[in-house]
Protein backbone atom coordinates (compact mmCIF):
# COMPACT_ATOMS: atom_id res chain seq x y z
CA UNK A 1 0.00 0.00 0.00
CA UNK A 2 2.91 2.35 0.80
CA UNK A 3 4.52 1.67 -2.34
CA UNK A 4 1.29 2.61 -4.11
CA UNK A 5 0.77 5.97 -2.62
CA UNK A 6 4.38 6.70 -3.19
CA UNK A 7 4.35 6.28 -6.72
CA UNK A 8 1.45 8.33 -6.70
CA UNK A 9 3.08 10.91 -5.26
CA UNK A 10 6.02 10.97 -7.77
CA UNK A 11 4.03 10.69 -10.49
CA UNK A 12 2.10 13.22 -9.35
CA UNK A 13 5.81 15.64 -8.70
CA UNK A 14 6.98 14.86 -12.43
CA UNK A 15 3.66 16.10 -13.59
CA UNK A 16 3.78 19.40 -11.96
CA UNK A 17 7.61 20.08 -13.07
CA UNK A 18 6.30 19.02 -16.86
CA UNK A 19 3.76 21.06 -16.53
CA UNK A 20 5.72 24.42 -15.34
CA UNK A 21 8.85 23.68 -18.04
CA UNK A 22 6.02 23.16 -20.78
CA UNK A 23 4.40 27.17 -19.37
CA UNK A 24 7.78 28.40 -19.57
CA UNK A 25 8.54 27.50 -22.97
CA UNK A 26 5.31 28.55 -23.89
CA UNK A 27 5.98 32.19 -22.51
CA UNK A 28 9.06 32.68 -23.85
CA UNK A 29 8.03 32.03 -27.17
CA UNK A 30 5.31 34.31 -27.00
CA UNK A 31 7.75 37.42 -25.40
CA UNK A 32 9.61 37.63 -28.46
CA UNK A 33 7.49 39.58 -30.54
CA UNK A 34 8.57 40.35 -33.92
CA UNK A 35 9.78 44.34 -34.47
CA UNK A 36 8.99 46.25 -37.33
CA UNK A 37 12.11 47.82 -39.45
CA UNK A 38 12.02 51.09 -40.99
CA UNK A 39 14.49 53.10 -43.18
CA UNK A 40 16.64 55.84 -42.41
CA UNK A 41 15.35 59.02 -44.58
CA UNK A 42 18.67 60.28 -44.44
CA UNK A 43 21.25 57.08 -45.24
CA UNK A 44 18.83 54.68 -46.31
CA UNK A 45 19.91 52.31 -43.38
CA UNK A 46 17.31 49.56 -41.91
CA UNK A 47 16.59 49.94 -38.26
CA UNK A 48 14.48 48.46 -35.49
CA UNK A 49 11.14 51.21 -35.45
CA UNK A 50 12.25 51.74 -31.19
CA UNK A 51 15.57 52.55 -32.33
CA UNK A 52 14.96 55.44 -34.89
CA UNK A 53 13.10 58.49 -34.29
CA UNK A 54 10.82 61.30 -35.94
CA UNK A 55 12.39 64.61 -36.95
CA UNK A 56 10.16 66.55 -39.40
CA UNK A 57 8.05 64.04 -39.91
CA UNK A 58 10.87 62.14 -41.41
CA UNK A 59 12.26 58.53 -39.40
CA UNK A 60 15.97 59.08 -38.67
CA UNK A 61 17.82 56.54 -37.60
CA UNK A 62 20.63 56.62 -34.36
CA UNK A 63 23.49 57.33 -35.95
CA UNK A 64 24.67 61.15 -34.58
CA UNK A 65 25.89 61.91 -38.62
CA UNK A 66 21.70 61.68 -39.57
CA UNK A 67 20.28 63.34 -36.97
CA UNK A 68 22.81 66.12 -36.78
CA UNK A 69 22.39 66.98 -40.63
CA UNK A 70 18.35 66.42 -40.72
CA UNK A 71 18.35 68.94 -37.37
CA UNK A 72 20.88 71.29 -39.57
CA UNK A 73 18.47 71.52 -42.51
CA UNK A 74 15.66 73.04 -40.28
Amino acid sequence: MTRILILIILVWILYQIAKRLIANTKSENTSKSEENFVQCAHCGCHVPASESQMIDSKIICNNPECIKNESSKK
